[in-house]
C-alpha cells in the first residue's frame, strides 16, 4: 500500500513540472506571436546620425574656368547653390567609374533640383580642352545648366584646387604598367560637399569605398546623397 501511495505522489509530482513545462511553452509562443504581428518602426539609417555639418574650408578667392560649351564659369556664380565637386581628366580610367557610376547616380537623383550643381575640373588641362570637356559630358548626358566640366588656365586651376580647396597635390606615375593600369596621374578620388555660402562641409570618397565590397559602396553612397539632401533643405 505504501509502495502505491509512492508511485501515486510521484506521478502527481511529474504532471505537476509536465504541466508548467506546457504552460511555459504556450506562454512563449503566444508572446512571440504578439510580437510578430506588432508593427515595427522603420530603423532610422545610420548615416542619419550625422546630422551636423560644420564647414571644414571656405572659399575666400575666385576662379574663371571654361565649360564643356566654351563659356567662362566663375566659381562664385556657385554661391548660393548646393554643389558637389571631383576632380577627374578624360582618360583617366578610374575617373570613368567613379564618374559614370557615383557621380552619375547623384547627378540623377538630384539633377531637378534648381539649387543643385555638379562640377568637375580637370588636372590635365593640357590635354583637356573644350573639345574634350564636350565629349565627356556627353557621353554621361550632362546638361551645361547643372553639370560642369571645367579646363582653364593650368597653373591657376592647379593652385586653385591644391590651395584652396585643400586637394592633394597631382603625381604623374612613372612607372609604365601602373599608369597604364591606373591612369598617368594620381590624384584625389574625393567628392567634395560645398554649402550655398562656398563652404565646404564632407568629402566622400566611393572610388575606395567600392574596394571593401558592394555594402560598404552603398553605405557611403547613401551618406553622400544625405549629405547632399540636407544641405539643399536649408534655405
Amino acid at each position: 500500500m505504501s509502495d502505491m501511495s509512492d508511485m501515486s505522489d510521484k506521478t502527481k509530482i511529474v504532471c505537476i513540472y509536465v504541466g508548467v513545462a506546457v504552460i511555459c511553452v504556450l506562454i512563449l509562443v503566444t508572446t512571440y506571436f504578439i510580437q510578430g504581428r506588432q508593427v515595427q518602426p522603420e530603423l532610422e539609417p545610420y548615416y542619419a546620425r550625422e546630422s551636423q555639418f560644420e564647414p571644414q574650408l571656405k572659399l575666400e578667392k575666385d576662379l574663371v574656368l571654361t565649360n564643356q560649351d566654351g563659356e567662362q564659369i566663375r566659381v562664385s556664380q556657385l554661391k548660393g547653390k548646393v554643389w558637389a565637386f571631383a576632380q577627374f581628366y578624360a582618360s583617366c580610367p578610374m575617373c570613368a567609374q567613379r564618374n559614370s557610376q557615383g557621380l552619375k547616380t547623384l547627378y540623377e537623383t538630384f539633377k531637378a533640383d534648381p539649387d543643385f550643381r555638379l562640377v568637375c575640373i580637370t588636372i590635365n588641362p593640357e590635354t583637356d580642352g573644350v573639345a574634350e570637356m564636350k565629349s565627356y559630358a556627353e557621353g554621361l548626358g550632362a546638361d551645361t545648366s547643372n553639370w560642369w566640366f571645367l579646363t582653364g588656365d593650368p597653373k591657376a586651376l592647379k593652385d586653385y584646387m591644391i590651395e584652396e580647396m585643400k586637394y592633394q597635390a597631382i603625381v604623374k606615375r612613372e612607372d609604365p604598367e601602373e599608369a597604364a593600369a591606373q591612369g598617368e596621374y594620381e590624384h584625389d578620388m574625393a567628392i567634395a560637399v560645398y554649402d550655398r555660402n562656398l563652404s565646404m562641409i564632407k568629402r566622400h570618397d566611393l572610388f575606395n569605398a567600392r574596394k571593401k565590397g558592394d555594402a560598404y559602396f552603398k553605405g557611403e553612397e547613401n551618406k553622400l546623397h544625405f549629405t547632399v539632401k540636407t544641405l539643399l533643405e536649408k534655405k
